[in-house]
């Protein structure tokens, strides 16, 4: 990007703003669960990209850039709040002893539609993904909510795609684990 006048990163920035803003805003959401945290996340995550705009490669598109800066400044202020642990060292791509009580778990009872159309399953969804950690809950939310491809997450989060995987497959085994009464139909709808 070297050559590009100032006004070029502001240009393509504020058109990225308009189309990726609303997501990033809402990622951000996601992870922090605080709107107040979240917008300063945003706020700081384009700040960040407008200085570092010149070594952005263009290795993947400008929203998934985003998504990855949206991501580490989220995680920092929720560091710097203590309102998260810092992130665990999962990363090594073996299931443990933990995964596989996880996934003795019986299936859910009730239908599929009926779940999910109900404010309850939503509200105990919204409670069990907080107790996920943040990087689970980042795969998942751009994976299963954000409905990206595993490659793209990868690149947001930094991470291989198998990496990815791995840790999108704790979270919903961490999910099913937490949501087993509620899908088991003992929980009224």
């Amino acid at each position: 990007m070297s050559g590009s006048s100032p006004k070029q990163p502001r240009a393509l920035l504020h058109g990225a703003l308009a189309e990726h803003g609303d997501r990033l805003y809402a990622f951000a959401i996601r992870m922090t669960r605080d709107p107040d945290l979240a917008a300063d996340a945003v706020q700081e995550a384009f700040t960040t990209a407008l200085h570092k705009f010149d070594a952005f490669r263009g290795e993947s598109s400008v929203g998934t850039w985003l998504h990855r800066i949206v991501y580490s400044k989220a995680v920092d202020l929720l560091r710097q709040r203590g309102k998260e642990t810092p992130l665990p060292q999962e990363e090594e791509g073996d299931f443990g002893p933990e995964d596989e009580r996880l996934s003795q778990i019986p299936a859910w009872a009730r239908p599929p539609d009926e779940i999910l159309w109900g404010t309850q399953t939503r509200n105990a969804l919204e409670a069990a993904a907080r107790q996920l950690t943040p990087l689970q809950r980042a795969v998942f939310t751009l994976r299963e909510v954000d409905g990206m491809p595993t490659d793209e997450v990868a690149s947001i989060l930094g991470l291989e795609p198998g990496t990815v995987r791995v840790h999108l497959h704790r979270a919903r085994l961490r999910l099913r684990s937490l949501l087993a009464d509620h899908f088991k139909g003992l929980v009224p709808p």
